[in-house]
């Protein structure tokens, strides 16, 4: 077989068995312990007054047959609705939890989005110049500030920007994803008042981040600076700067670019946090507010696909990494 496809096919076959896991291990954590949703759910109504009969015939509208099933039934109910693409409905919205999911989504892949590429860039043009001046003051400079910032949390540094920016001085929303009165369209007075309550949240993503590809890129340019090309240039007379952005810089980000996708998974999880921060639109802040009220299908279906995009961007890193570098799939063989 092509080492490639084979490379290939181990990939996606573990990226399958990964989600299977998490899928079925949420299944045991969330639907057979004690106080389930089924269980919560009938219980509430039976607080509010309501007979036995009428609580088990509404439990059986929201979570359908999963009522008079077998864990094991119910167990493959729960995957035969997730491969047609049923999540189940949500107990506080009483709306199907793909379609919440799906009016939701738009707003957290903006924000992480944004905040990858802004941080991406500006990494890879601050290491690149700390691998220019490798060992100098600026370079230590870069190097020391860099190490404080990684520092910080992201959602610290949300607190305080929130904090300095928002409420001690009136420069940015405190809370929303758009301002009152404004509605949701593609025209660009809506993403410009978008990108305006957005800028603290970007912020509180990005800057974190910057540390970690500035160390990254500054690290494989000073090694690359000193190969054979680069070394054939400079006896050619080619500048500096064409040789650090062109030459260096063109080599160096390779690596760091699969990271990118490495990276966006792990931000969909933090998201949470951010979002309920900044009282933004978002999966993240959808999956805080169904753990708080105890919606646990739509608290399973926002988990659920965090972890099913965090594992196709995985999946979808290492096929980009072995496109560009060779090296690495023939490694696996």
């Amino acid at each position: 077989m092509n080492p490639f496809l084979s490379w290939l096919i181990k990939r996606i076959v573990l990226a399958i068995v990964t989600i299977f896991i998490v899928i079925s291990a949420t299944y045991i954590l969330l639907y057979i312990s004690p106080g389930n949703p089924v269980q919560l759910y009938i219980g509430s109504l039976l607080a509010r007054g309501y007979s036995k009969e009428y609580a088990l015939m509404k439990a059986r509208e929201v979570f359908g047959n999963y009522v008079n099933q077998t864990p094991f039934q119910a167990y493959i109910s729960y995957i035969s609705g997730l491969l047609h693409g049923d999540l189940g409905r949500s107990l506080i919205y009483h709306e199907p939890v793909i379609k919440l999911i799906a009016l939701e989504m738009p707003y957290t892949v903006f924000l992480v989005s944004v905040s990858l590429i802004f941080s991406y860039i500006v990494g890879v043009f601050i290491g690149l110049i700390s691998a220019k001046y490798i060992g100098g003051k600026i370079d230590s400079f870069i190097t020391i500030t860099s190490a404080a910032i990684n520092a910080i949390p992201n959602y610290i540094l949300a607190v305080i920007l929130l904090l300095f920016f928002a409420i001690y001085n009136d420069y940015f929303p405190i809370s929303g994803s758009y301002g009152p009165g404004v509605h949701p369209s593609l025209n660009l007075s809506f993403v410009i008042n978008m990108f305006y309550h957005y800028t603290l949240p970007i912020l509180s993503f990005a800057i974190p981040m910057i540390p970690g590809w500035i160390l990254s890129i500054r690290s494989a340019a000073s090694s690359i600076s000193q190969d054979d090309f680069v070394r054939y240039a400079r006896l050619r007379g080619v500048k500096d700067r064409t040789i650090l952005f062109r030459y260096v810089g063109k080599t160096a980000i390779i690596p760091s670019f699969t990271r990118l996708m490495y990276s966006f998974g792990l931000l969909l999880g933090s998201a949470t946090f951010i979002e309920s921060i900044f009282g933004l639109y978002g999966i993240g802040s959808l999956y805080a507010t169904a753990l708080t009220s105890k919606d646990y299908p739509l608290a399973i279906g926002c988990l659920l696909v965090i972890v099913v995009i965090s594992v196709l961007g995985n999946i979808l890193a290492d096929i980009i990494y072995g496109i560009l570098d060779p090296r690495v799939r023939v490694g696996e063989e």
